[in-house]
């Protein structure tokens, strides 16, 4: 079976391969889910019936209906160890898994679950020293996710990364705080737009960052290293184009104490870091390090969210900065460890992309990412027109489709050119690039596959992916899955309180296309018919009379559910 074969069967929207093997509950519950996401006034009326119950100690009992239905059908358990049985589930059908802390930043702890070594005190953390306990929390957790990943994975001989655990920066530092690396990131950057000629600067732009962004110097000494370096890069290199600008003030490179040191309690500014902040950078980088080398040391994947876009530039920084540490090309017995998301609904994305791409090449680590649409765009076009500033989003879906798409192929084409230039067959250890395409748009599916082909790109090659959310689009994943392409299902967990955010999320998500819900719906019945009546045709007759069919449609006998579940894979 080639890829012909698997865009045929990708395009036959009556497939049933992913229902056949779902149990009878399962089904059940799948039908019941989505009938309720059909109701819009229920999915907009969802948070205030929760916030209510909250207020009037009932919350037991909505979380107990959630439980047994929208948990069910979007999530793998309360803990890691309850998504072990999920994951061996789908790897039976060439599906791997990517756990998912389904934990907002904003942690409620209890008094227990923080650590001693933090009193207030003895140890401040300074003026976020709460959030900044929840984020070491946090760290534990997942560890503790990464090392169950490592136990669900452990027979799975597929090509690539066996699984993966997806991290959200924003949990490793107070969002204020990533707020306020955005804003210098992107001033940095803003000087460089402003002062550039075909892609380049020089001096000016070099002296607009000491002058506006940097902290004043501490000491003549630092002055005097700082006009050295400024007057090193002036005779040596007067033109610099983004990539190497940036990476002359990284607050992680070797000149890091020349730019950024300072000893001051600063006032805040847009293009300023305090020594109080630049602190806390040190402990969240810190956090995300720990994080990384858990999974490099077990073989498991990072796969670092994307968010909003006043935290992306900061969290771009952080994600840079461990592939170049985690994703080494010279080290080609391993897959890489870190991958960055890439929301292409975003006006800037395409060009991020390119540019990443040849960082990796000039800094000799791999480039690993995951290519999404984007998922907040309600929120980030409202917040853009209240502050008065262009959306970062695309104007149009057609747009955001050809952003995508055209990112896909444009990944594709330098694999391509990577064969041709080495003669190297592609696989995951030696790639210069391994990606991710995350989406439940089937043309975009369809379409990377046959682009795929045309640039030579196996499936079983190990350096494209494909990615859904667990119980979303199971058709897609379990195709991809039976024809041996890469196809990972994003798994959360949590307690139920804490993944109601998430839950609602996809209420409003599978609400918004209901297209492919009522599909999905239409072929689960389909399926469950088909066993009413195999079941019916192999029971035996204890009477005469003839059997009746009527109302199979409404009813299911319990005795149909216990047979067909033996059957679940």
């Amino acid at each position: 079976m080639g890829p012909a074969a698997t865009v045929e069967d990708l395009k036959d929207e009556d497939n049933l391969t992913a229902f056949k093997v779902r149990s009878t509950s399962d089904l059940l519950i799948g039908l019941f889910v989505y009938k309720l996401c059909t109701l819009p006034w229920l999915v907009e009326m969802s948070p205030y019936v929760i916030s209510w119950s909250q207020k009037l100690h009932m919350e037991w009992l909505v979380y107990a209906f959630i439980k047994s239905t929208f948990f069910q059908q979007f999530c793998g358990g309360e803990t890691p160890e309850e998504c072990i049985q999920t994951m061996d589930q789908l790897g039976h059908h060439g599906i791997r898994c990517i756990l998912d802390l389904s934990v907002e930043a904003d942690l409620h702890l209890e008094q227990d679950d923080v650590p001693q070594m933090y009193d207030e005190l003895s140890q401040p953390l300074g003026k976020w020293w709460r959030q900044e306990q929840s984020a070491d929390v946090i760290v534990n957790m997942i560890s503790h996710c990464i090392r169950t990943g490592a136990r669900g994975s452990a027979n799975d001989s597929g090509p690539g990364t066996r699984s993966f655990a997806a991290v959200k920066v924003t949990g490793f530092a107070p969002p204020e705080l990533l707020l306020r690396l955005n804003q210098v990131f992107t001033c940095m950057e803003q000087i460089f737009q402003a002062n550039q000629v075909d892609g380049y600067v020089g001096s000016a732009a070099l002296n607009q960052v000491v002058d506006q962004v940097l902290p004043p110097c501490q000491s003549e000494q630092q002055a005097e290293q700082r006009n050295t370096l400024v007057q090193y890069m002036h005779e040596h290199q007067p033109q610099m184009d983004l990539i190497t600008f940036t990476q002359l003030f990284s607050l992680q490179g070797p000149s890091r104490d020349i730019w950024w040191s300072t000893e001051e309690h600063l006032q805040e500014a847009d293009c300023l870091l305090t020594k109080d902040e630049l602190d806390a950078y040190d402990r969240m980088i810190n956090r995300v390090d720990q994080v990384c080398a858990v999974a490099y040391r077990l073989g498991v994947g990072i796969m670092i969210d994307a968010e909003q876009s006043y935290f992306q530039e900061a969290i771009d920084h952080v994600a840079m900065n461990m592939q170049l540490k985690y994703n080494r090309r010279e080290e080609q017995d391993r897959a890489p460890t870190v991958y960055n998301t890439y929301q292409m609904y975003t006006k800037v994305a395409r060009s991020k992309v390119e540019r990443d791409v040849e960082w990796a090449k000039r800094e000799n680590f791999t480039f690993a990412a995951k290519l999404v649409r984007g998922a907040y765009m309600v929120s980030e076009r409202k917040r853009a027109s209240q502050l008065g500033y262009p959306s970062p989003i695309h104007d149009t879906i057609d747009d955001t489709h050809n952003s995508f798409n055209g990112g896909v192929k444009f990944l594709l084409g330098k694999l391509h050119d990577h064969q041709q230039a080495t003669g190297e067959t592609l696989n995951s250890t030696t790639s210069p690039i391994v990606f991710m395409v995350a989406s439940h748009n089937r043309e975009s599916v369809i379409g990377t596959v046959k682009e795929m082909e045309r640039q030579g790109v196996m499936a079983r090659s190990g350096v494209v992916y494909f990615g859904q959310l667990y119980g979303m689009q199971d058709q897609i994943s379990y195709t991809l899955g039976k024809h041996g392409y890469g196809i990972f299902k994003y798994l959360p967990f949590g307690m139920i309180d804490e993944v109601i955010p998430y839950l609602l999320r996809r209420a409003q998500e599978n609400s918004s296309v209901l297209g492919s819900v009522n599909k999905e719906r239409e072929l689960m019945w389909i399926e469950l018919m088909h066993r009413v009546k195999t079941q019916l045709r192999l029971t035996p007759s204890t009477t005469s009379s003839p059997v009746i069919i009527a109302n199979t449609s409404d009813t299911v006998d319990e005795s149909d559910v216990a047979i067909s579940s033996t059957t679940t894979a």
